[in-house]
């Protein structure tokens, strides 16, 4: 069986999707509450000057020791959410499905920020590459299997990521699950476990690439290159099966910076493989802080009553309580 889809629109009475639309003269910003309707604002600042600013916004958003980020999120706040904002509060929503285009989709519009609060902290975040979702069902956590697999050491010049043992046992711990580390992390391993065995989970923690050209795009394996379109084909298996693949986490891995097409990658890969939900990382992460938000969002999916975008929210908060990893770059 493959994985059916949805129309966005009906995932959730609390959420709504944004569908920000940006052209030559202006900014259109089209809310969709599912059955209850669409509503449109449009803001007076065109594709240009949005466009620099979400460059400017994505670049100083690495810098961890500085905060210059903030006066660039606050205005794409001001253009992109606020318009909105009043609508949101009355119609108690609780989570923010963005359908972005261009270079939207190369900053997480989670860190953008009201002037005292990130997006985040009032609004779970999900991101769609389209206008149609795979079936989003709640997470079955009774048949929840995982896959978990990734680098520690040392491979081809890149560094150690020493937090990734810590970070698969941890989760093991939360939901099960078998674990390839090091060099049991090959690609023929790989894709035989893939192949014979039907996971819900697929959670990889190693170095990896997004790029525009997809022979640039790999995850690292401990004896060569784990490319998108091998991986496509490893887990899109799960598509023709009675339970497609649930979700597929990346850890670790970067996009290439202010590339649109890079940061279709992880979605890509998503949907070719049938996935009903990715998560993945924009640019290079810290190694602690990204084990700790992981395992802390597979903790939060414990509780049968989260979404996987509430989870996600949950774990962010959680790292944002701590003033080492306050900056959204964390």
């Amino acid at each position: 069986l493959e994985a059916t889809t949805r129309s966005a629109e009906e995932v959730s009475s609390r959420a709504a999707i944004v569908y920000p639309i940006l052209l030559p003269d202006r900014a259109e910003l089209l809310l969709s509450f599912g059955e209850s309707g669409m509503k449109r604002y449009a803001v007076p600042v065109g594709r240009e000057e949005i466009t620099a600013e979400i460059l400017r916004f994505r670049a100083l958003l690495e810098k961890r020791i500085s905060n210059q980020y903030r006066r660039h999120g606050q205005k794409l706040y001001d253009w992109l959410i606020r318009p909105f904002e009043a609508e949101l509060v009355r119609r108690k929503i609780e989570t923010l499905v963005f359908v972005p285009g261009g270079a939207l989709r190369t900053i997480p519009m989670s860190a953008l920020q009201d002037g005292k609060r990130f997006l985040i902290e009032k609004y779970a975040v999900a991101v769609t590459p389209g206008v149609e979702l795979t079936d989003p069902r709640p997470l079955d956590r009774s048949k929840i299997k995982l896959f978990l697999s990734g680098l520690s050491e040392s491979v081809e010049g890149f560094p150690a990521l020493t937090h990734v043992p810590m970070e698969l046992e941890s989760v093991q711990d939360i939901l099960g699950g078998e674990i390839l580390l090091d060099e049991n992390f090959r690609l023929d391993a790989v894709r035989e476990t893939l192949s014979d065995e039907q996971f819900s989970v697929v959670h990889i923690a190693t170095h990896g690439e997004f790029a525009a050209k997809v022979e640039q795009t790999y995850l690292l394996a401990y004896d060569g290159h784990l490319t998108m379109d091998r991986l496509g084909d490893y887990v899109g298996l799960f598509k023709f099966r009675e339970t497609p693949l649930e979700l597929l986490t990346l850890s670790a891995c970067e996009t290439a910076q202010g590339d649109e097409r890079a940061a279709l990658g992880l979605s890509g890969v998503a949907i070719r493989a049938g996935a009903r939900s990715a998560l993945g990382t924009l640019w290079v992460v810290n190694d602690e802080a990204a084990a700790r938000l992981v395992i802390e969002f597979y903790r939060q999916l414990e509780d049968e009553s989260v979404s996987r975008a509430l989870a996600l929210q949950g774990a962010q908060l959680e790292l944002l309580k701590k003033p080492a990893y306050e900056h959204p770059s964390y």
